[in-house]
């Protein structure tokens, strides 16, 4: 892709791959092709979310989201440690994404497996804070 220039000002406006985005589009471009692709979906359905946990109630809302639910988040104050949550946005692939944290599983078999290797730490975590209070408790 080049840039374009337009006729009259002579600007120049950088090609979306020249802005240095890391091969990630701006927001702004994404949301305006998410926009696009929601022009073509047909009318959504005004009864209730297919998703039962989506935080969204207004009818007939194109993207779907839970970011805050209840026992899925451990904090330390106000901040934090870990969360769980799901997000399933309009565009070329609404297909519903689960988030540990930062990780994303897209499959109920991808979240499994990292949820025992999350109980595996947990439990290694105990075995190492009781070896080191044990330790520290000697001394």
């Amino acid at each position: 892709m080049g840039q374009l220039t337009t006729d009259t000002a002579k600007t120049t406006i950088p090609a979306v791959s020249a802005l240095g985005a890391n091969g990630h589009l701006p927001f702004v471009v994404r949301a305006a092709e998410a926009t696009a692709a929601r022009a073509d979906q047909p009318e959504p359905q005004a009864g209730p979310c297919q998703y039962r946990d989506c935080e969204d109630t207004t009818p007939g809302h194109f993207d779907h989201f839970a970011h805050r639910v209840p026992g899925l988040e451990v904090k330390d104050g106000d901040d934090r440690l870990i969360e769980a949550g799901f997000a399933a946005c309009s565009g070329s692939d609404p297909a519903p994404v689960v988030y540990l944290r930062n990780w994303e599983a897209n499959n109920m078999a991808e979240l499994v497996a990292k949820v025992d290797e999350v109980r595996r730490m947990l439990d290694a975590t105990l075995e190492f804070g009781a070896r080191v209070f044990a330790d520290g408790a000697q001394g």
